[in-house]
């Protein structure tokens, strides 16, 4: 299924050896897989242009926490990847942040 295939491009961006099953699988190499992650740190990342509205006036354009949301950590992962130069975004709907994506 879709979780498959998004596991075959995350290892394409890998060295090839022969007869490993991967030889027709070919991903960008400045691919990312983005995720949510419950509960992780985030410091210091603008994700305003995702998120503008947080419970108790938190603010996004310098947002910092201990222990991000699901979609507050998707929101960041997304930022750094793109900062460190990520082209392309690989992300499997069984681990997003569904209310995130819509």
């Amino acid at each position: 299924g879709k979780s498959t295939l998004l596991q075959a491009l995350q290892m394409g961006v890998y060295d090839h050896i022969p007869g490993d099953g991967r030889e027709l699988v070919v991903a960008e190499p400045a691919s990312v897989t983005i995720r949510a992650e419950d509960g992780r740190a985030v410091q210091s990342v603008n994700i305003s242009a995702f998120i503008d509205n947080l419970p108790f006036g938190k603010k996004t354009n310098d947002f910092s926490t201990p222990d991000a949301s699901g979609s507050t950590s998707q929101a960041a992962n997304i930022l750094e990847a793109l900062e460190v130069g990520a082209k392309t975004l690989l992300i499997d709907e069984d681990t997003a942040a569904t209310n995130f994506m819509i």
